[in-house]
């Protein structure tokens, strides 16, 4: 009798075990979705699935309230597409902050893990797409919503209770904390609102104009930063769905079709456009402002002025656990079905630009065969300036594109970009280099007037800072027989005018030194300068006839310069014997 009670038993457990699938097991969670959701704990649980799921969550501040607390946007998933969901426009309504933050703890649970949620792929969908949840835009009006005054300056406590008609107990609350309803806040026939009380109160008023709430500013400029592809804003209560906004054609139809599904999943009733319906939404606004679908679940059973009741979030959540899924993939559906020409057109504009790159290589290279045919054309410079711009271009156009893509798009964009960067050395190296002959050829001109000053020495210390910084340009040509005829056009010629007068320049400062020291007394170094001179004076002697072999006529001796140049030498020596009443070393004259 034990024996077969034993059996049976066992029996039991097997048969539960094989019938307890993975989609039905309890995940773990990081989320406590049977107190009170206040904003600190939130801020609390973004922190910990942050640092849980650190490769699949990430969280930033994308702005502040109007009484300075911060409103979070959390991203889930990895993939190009977007998707957003948001919780608590209103006060009362943070149960919804609840649904959001309860999908992401689920939904990264189901990815780690490899399960799956009403029979969709978690992994597969977070792969492909993203969702940014802004689990409470309203933080201030949930705040006070859940603890009343005590958690607001005194000084705002009288204004409070007057915006909310007299009373001090806010469970009503919908508003923000300056009386803005938030939901009626966006630019959608904003002008038709209706039931607008025309002051800041509890609950339906839309405020001075569009956009004015901080807490609105901000989803406004995220949402245009993202660029969703679908939207869902968690409401209550009511179990309805709101998903039409002055659709039409297939628009209406594709939108009709995604809140029938949805509709289908929660069991929620859904809302059908009136002839002038009230606008101000942020669903109303994501519809007419992009043209791509947006829903309002109103979760929970109706409650009237006030927050669910924590009870019928078990309902709650069974009846929207994969309302985040569906619609996200929905959403890389609609993604990829833009995505294809926005693609194609990438590809167009990469490989525009590589073509026009590569046209750009003979005008430095295959055309280029003797020095005269180092020059920039016109057509040259505009093809240059063509390829700078189809290369900013397709930058742009494959900055949407998935990372697989844009990895593969912008090798050929930093071929097109290395191409133009070797057109670009060689439009600089004839720049400067045309420029170094200018700067020879106005010392060459000085020179010939026959006379060595400041002026003539200041010319050549900046021929010889150009020509040094020419080098360096023309070292960076591409190709080694282009960089040689760049240096025969532009830097031999000016380092022969350079060198020919060298030691001319040399023998001027040390004679300008030797008369600062006769002035300053200080005679002690005058002898081993002179005998410098000696020295300078063989060198420009022997540099002119070496220069000359091998560039005949390149080594003038300018007579006039010699003649100045020796005139202040004899001047400076007869002044030397004066003062030390003596003779110079036989080596020095």
């Amino acid at each position: 009798m034990k024996k077969s009670i034993l059996s049976a038993f066992f029996f039991l457990c097997i048969c539960t075990l094989l019938s307890f699938s993975p989609e039905q097991a309890s995940a773990a969670s990081y989320i406590n979705t049977k107190q009170v959701y206040t904003y600190e704990i939130m801020e609390q649980d973004i922190e910990e699935l942050a640092k849980a799921y650190p490769d699949l969550i990430q969280y930033k501040v994308i702005g502040k309230s109007e009484y300075g607390r911060n409103i979070y946007a959390v991203s889930l998933g990895k993939g190009s597409s977007v998707s957003f969901i948001n919780g608590s426009h209103h006060a009362r309504e943070w149960m919804s902050t609840i649904v959001n933050m309860y999908m992401i703890d689920q939904y990264a649970n189901a990815y780690k893990n490899g399960t799956s949620i009403n029979g969709y792929n978690v992994k597969s969908i977070l792969n492909d797409s993203k969702i940014w949840f802004v689990p409470m835009v309203n933080p201030d009006g949930v705040t006070l919503q859940q603890f009343g005054l005590k958690k607001f300056p005194k000084e705002d406590h009288d204004d409070l209770i007057k915006m909310n008609a007299g009373s001090t107990n806010f469970s009503r609350w919908k508003a923000n904390a300056k009386g803005l309803d938030l939901n009626r806040q966006y630019d959608a026939d904003w002008k038709n609102i209706c039931c607008n009380p025309g002051k800041p109160y509890f609950k339906n008023y839309k405020g001075p104009k569009p956009h004015h709430a901080k807490e609105v500013t901000a989803v406004l400029d995220f949402v245009n930063e993202i660029k969703p592809e679908i939207s869902v804003s968690y409401h209550s209560s009511g179990q309805i769905l709101y998903w039409n906004f002055h659709q039409k054609g297939t628009q209406y139809n594709r939108d009709h079709a995604l809140a029938k599904q949805i509709g289908r999943m929660t069991g929620y009733s859904l809302v059908y456009p009136k002839s002038n319906p009230s606008g101000g939404g942020f669903t109303d606004w994501f519809i007419s402002h992009y043209n791509r679908p947006a829903f309002t679940p109103e979760i929970a059973p109706y409650v009237q002025e006030t927050s669910p009741p924590l009870s019928v979030f078990p309902k709650v959540w069974n009846e929207n656990k994969a309302v985040g899924l569906y619609v996200t993939k929905e959403g890389h559906k609609l993604f990829m079905g833009r995505y294809q020409s926005v693609q194609a057109a990438a590809t167009k504009k990469v490989n525009n630009a590589l073509l026009k790159s590569k046209a750009l290589r003979p005008y430095h290279t295959t055309n280029i065969k003797t020095v005269s045919d180092l020059n920039i054309s016109a057509d040259f410079t505009n093809l240059f300036n063509d390829t700078g711009k189809l290369i900013k271009e397709a930058e742009q156009s494959v900055a949407s594109l998935t990372e697989a893509d844009k990895t593969r798009l912008s090798i050929y964009i930093e071929e097109a970009k290395t191409r133009r960067t070797d057109a670009a050395r060689f439009i600089d190296a004839v720049n400067i280099g045309n420029k170094l002959l200018e700067q020879k050829t106005g010392l060459d001109r000085l020179l010939l007037q026959g006379k060595l000053d400041d002026t003539i020495v200041m010319n050549y210390n900046e021929l010889s800072s150009s020509i040094n910084k020419a080098e360096k340009v023309v070292s960076r040509i591409y190709g080694s027989e282009y960089r040689k005829l760049a240096g025969e056009k532009y830097i031999s010629p000016s380092k022969i005018s350079r060198e020919s007068i060298i030691y001319e320049v040399s023998r001027y400062n040390l004679l300008g030194v030797i008369e600062d020291e006769f002035e300053q007394q200080q005679y002690s170094q005058l002898e081993e300068r002179f005998a410098m001179l000696e020295r300078l004076e063989k060198r420009s002697v022997q540099i002119k006839a070496d220069g000359n072999k091998k560039h005949p006529g390149k080594y003038p001796d300018y007579p006039e310069i010699e003649a100045q140049l020796q005139i202040w030498k004899q001047n400076s020596a007869e002044k030397y014997k004066e003062i030390t009443n003596g003779e110079l070393s036989n080596n020095v004259e």
